[in-house]
């Protein structure tokens, strides 16, 4: 199998091998072959082996079991589902299928984007909260919010944050929350959102913005959220309905 220089090798004969596992032709339960099997099928050391392994061990693809070797796991294609539409608290219904890691709590003065999405002066102070998200002990997803500090009083201390502001906002100080737009489009980690996500540096990501306004119009929550994209997925069911003029289908 020729390989390409300019992508470390490992991370092609673990894209490989991923592609073998979705399509099938390495299935469920399957042991695959011991690793010098594979460094000869490639080409190279069973080093690069080894980190091709690991790594899908680390993605849930793969099992290491002692005295059976390296196994596909039978629930390899589960992944973290998030709805595109809908009521807000099911757009952040995710929060319950995972654990959350707080890596920082601090007060910041204008943060260009959150600026911007709640049209606020650029001296503002902003409560901005920082977590890091695992699914099944996998890191997958880092959350950034902000709000503004007159809206939130004294910092939050590490274990309310655990909550999205929003909960914060909407069940502790009663702001009552409309609608939420969002933005998705496709990045690539840099080196902190890589070491993070455990994954390399300039993999593709997930990148969306959430802007929440409460029931008088007035955006006051802004969250930012970069996702493995390996993963996750997104799902949008679509409603078809007939007027008297028209005919169309609504996302839901």
């Amino acid at each position: 199998m020729i390989l390409r220089r300019k992508i470390p090798l490992y991370v092609q004969i673990e894209t490989v091998l991923k592609s073998q596992i979705r399509m099938g032709k390495i299935k469920e339960g399957d042991r695959l072959p011991p690793e010098q099997e594979i460094s000869k099928q490639f080409g190279v050391s069973t080093l690069t082996v080894r980190q091709a392994l690991a790594a899908l061990v680390t993605e849930g693809y793969l099992d290491r079991k002692p005295g059976r070797g390296t196994i596909v796991r039978k629930d390899f294609g589960e992944r973290v589902v998030l709805k595109l539409s809908g009521d807000i608290d099911e757009l952040l219904s995710i929060g319950k299928e995972t654990e959350t890691e707080v890596l920082d709590v601090k007060v910041v003065e204008g943060h260009g984007k959150a600026i911007q999405a709640l049209q606020l002066d650029s001296t503002t102070l902003f409560c901005f909260v920082e977590k890091l998200r695992y699914w099944k002990g996998v890191p997958f997803m880092v959350v950034e919010e902000f709000v503004p500090k007159s809206l939130i009083g004294n910092l939050p201390d590490r274990k309310r944050v655990i909550e999205s502001l929003y909960f914060i906002l909407s069940q502790r100080k009663g702001y009552f929350f409309k609608e939420a737009a969002q933005t998705i489009e496709s990045s690539i980690a840099d080196q902190r959102i890589a070491e993070l996500l455990q994954i390399e540096m300039g993999s593709p990501l997930f990148y969306m913005e959430r802007t929440f306004y409460e029931k008088t119009g007035q955006p006051i929550l802004f969250q930012i959220t970069f996702t493995r994209a390996d993963h996750f997925k997104f799902s949008v069911r679509l409603e078809h309905s007939q007027g008297e003029k028209e005919k169309r289908w609504t996302a839901y």
